[in-house]
This record gives structure tokens, C-alpha cells and sequence, in this order.
């Protein structure tokens, strides 16, 4: 089954999961953020905001930080809260930067005071709720969500970060139902449909497609989502099309491991091409020439084109690189001398 994947909006929880499978004889496609995920430098974008005011600090603060810049904004923050220390926006994002640097006491102290100076935002509550998750008090963070929905009943963040709580609690119907709240209150809002798409995919329902095209119409250029949607379509039955969103990401992403590696799984696994499975197998072993797993499927194709010699060296040299991985150490004695 799919390991849900989890994104936080705005500020605190991101995680990642990869759908490799280390006891499959053929191991199933693999997932990276690296692959999934363009990573662009500020220094490329053009800030065009007027930065003499607090605002426009804030605004670039935004940027840096999503950029992993996290001196930078900070240096930012620190001049918008010189400016107007009552800019709830500017504390806001001042408590993820002390997420992103670990200090959980000073994320208190800065979503308390925005809560004292805006005590009817729901905001800076849903992120106290998102804290007291992360802590691993619940039923705080559910307190939290329920003083939002007191002030805001229509408040789309809350209804998400309820949903994330409910998968924790394996209540899938539950968060379902919560993240479908939160896109019905607003249908731009990206993470309650990448997770609903998930839940469905976990569950195999061809839903999971719909939302994944959903959230592209949203992220059009986010290649994390193409991948995801071509993992779930190779997995259940539509080989083909995942082959052709793998074919269109190989052109977007060129040079990525993961991209040749599933390629090369779906040909060996679903449909049968060993020689095809083999040129991808190469085309990743190109990019990362020690991967085990590239190397094992690639023995395996030759195994299954019956060039039992071939394929034994091939499992060799997987086990000088690994020498006590098992699936090799199998496929040797399958074979024999």
C-alpha cells in the first residue's frame, strides 16, 4: 500500500515517501524529492516589490524562505517587525523560519504574541494546532482547530490540518471528508487535494487520477505530481500511460535516475519488453552506476530473455557492491553455477 504523503501549506510539517519495496523479487519504481522536485535559487527570481515597506519584506521573506534561505529571511523578518511589530503576517512567517531552524520555544512565543495582537485570526491558531501535532499532543491540536472554527467556521486550513491529524489516527473516512471541506471552501488550495489523491491511490480507486489532475490544475509545473500519477498508473493496471508521462518528465527532467529506473520496471514488470527494460536499466546505470537496484533489475531481464550468464554476472557485481544483499544472493542460487 502507498505511504501517504503529507504536506503542511504553510508553514511546519513536510515529508516525503518513496514506494521502494526492499523484499520484492523486482523492486517497484522509486520516488526522490530530488527528482520530483525543481530546485531554483532566489537569486533567479525577479523580486519585483517595493521592499521600503514592511509588507514587501515580508513578501520577500516568503521567498527566501521557500528557497531554503533562511538567513536571508530572517535579515528580512527583522526589518519588517522594526518597521510594524504588530505585522501578524511578518510573525507568522517569522514562526516557520524558527521551524526550519529547529526552535520550537521561540515558535511559541511568536504564534502567542500574533494571537494577542489578532486574537479573532484563525491563523496563527491552526499553526499553534500544527505545533502541538508535531509535539504529539492531539488533542491539543484539535482544541486548537476547534478555537479557529469558533472564529472562522469556513476556514479551509483548519479543516486540512484536522485531516492530517485523522490519517494519523488511521481515520482515513474521517480526513477524506475533512480535506474535502477544506477544497470545497477553496478550490486553489493545493495540499487537501494532493492528499485526497493520495488517500485514493492508497486505496487503489481511479479517483486518484482525477485528483491528480486536479492538483496540476493547480501546480501545472510541479513534476512531483506527474510522477506520483504515473507511480499510481503502473501500479494499477495502465502501464502504457505511465509510460508516457515518464517519456514526457524524461524530456522536462533530463538526466534523472528515477525517471529511466521506473521506465525501465514498468517494460520489465508489467509489459514483458525485457530488451526495452534492459536499455532503461542502462540509460540509470549511466546516471548512478553503483545502484543495486538498476543492476538487479537489469539481471533479472537478461534471466528472463534465458542468458543465464549474462544475468550471473550481472548479480555478481550487485553483490560487490552489496554483498549481503539477499534478492542477488537468491537470483545466484535460482540460477545455479
Amino acid at each position: 500500500m502507498r505511504k501517504l504523503i503529507l504536506v503542511f501549506a504553510c508553514s511546519l510539517l513536510l515529508a516525503n515517501c518513496s514506494d521502494s519495496n526492499e523484499n520484492a523479487n523486482k523492486k517497484s519504481g522509486d520516488k526522490s524529492s530530488e527528482t520530483v522536485e525543481a530546485q531554483t535559487s532566489s537569486s533567479q527570481i525577479a523580486i519585483a516589490i517595493d521592499t521600503l515597506t514592511a509588507d514587501g519584506y515580508v513578501k520577500r521573506a516568503r521567498i527566501h524562505l521557500a528557497q531554503q534561505e533562511v538567513g536571508n529571511a530572517m535579515r528580512d523578518i527583522n526589518t519588517a517587525l522594526s518597521m510594524d511589530g504588530k505585522n501578524v503576517d511578518a510573525l507568522l512567517v517569522l514562526s516557520d523560519i524558527y521551524y526550519a531552524i529547529g526552535d520550537q520555544d521561540n515558535i511559541m512565543l511568536t504564534l502567542n504574541k500574533a494571537t494577542e495582537i489578532a486574537p479573532s485570526d484563525p491563523r496563527p491558531i491552526v499553526k499553534l494546532a500544527e505545533l502541538s501535532f508535531l509535539q504529539g499532543n492531539s488533542r491539543m491540536a484539535d482544541a486548537y482547530i476547534d478555537r479557529a472554527l469558533e472564529l472562522d467556521h469556513n476556514y479551509p486550513q483548519a479543516y486540512y490540518m484536522r485531516g492530517i491529524i485523522d490519517i494519523y489516527s488511521n481515520d482515513t473516512v474521517r480526513a477524506l471528508k475533512n480535506f474535502m471541506q477544506a477544497r470545497s471552501l477553496d478550490d486553489s488550495f493545493f495540499d487537501p487535494v494532493i492528499q485526497i489523491a493520495n488517500i485514493y491511490a492508497a486505496q487503489r480507486n481511479d479517483l486518484a487520477m482525477d485528483f491528480y489532475d486536479a492538483a496540476l490544475n493547480i501546480q501545472p509545473d510541479n513534476f512531483g505530481i506527474y510522477y506520483d500519477k504515473a507511480m499510481y498508473m503502473q501500479d494499477n493496471g495502465y502501464p502504457e500511460g505511465a509510460l508516457a508521462i515518464y517519456d514526457s518528465l524524461d524530456v522536462k527532467m533530463p538526466g534523472s535516475y528515477d525517471v529511466a529506473y521506473n521506465k525501465g520496471y514498468v517494460y520489465l514488470v508489467y509489459l514483458l519488453n525485457n530488451d526495452k527494460a534492459i536499455e532503461c536499466f542502462n540509460k540509470a546505470l549511466e546516471i548512478d552506476p553503483k545502484s543495486v537496484n538498476a543492476l538487479l533489475n537489469k539481471g533479472i531481464a537478461y534471466e528472463q530473455k534465458g542468458d543465464f550468464i549474462e544475468a550471473k554476472s550481472i548479480y555478481l557485481q550487485v553483490l560487490k557492491y552489496n554483498p549481503n544483499y539477499q534478492l542477488a544472493i537468491d537470483a545466484l542460487h535460482r540460477i545455479g553455477n
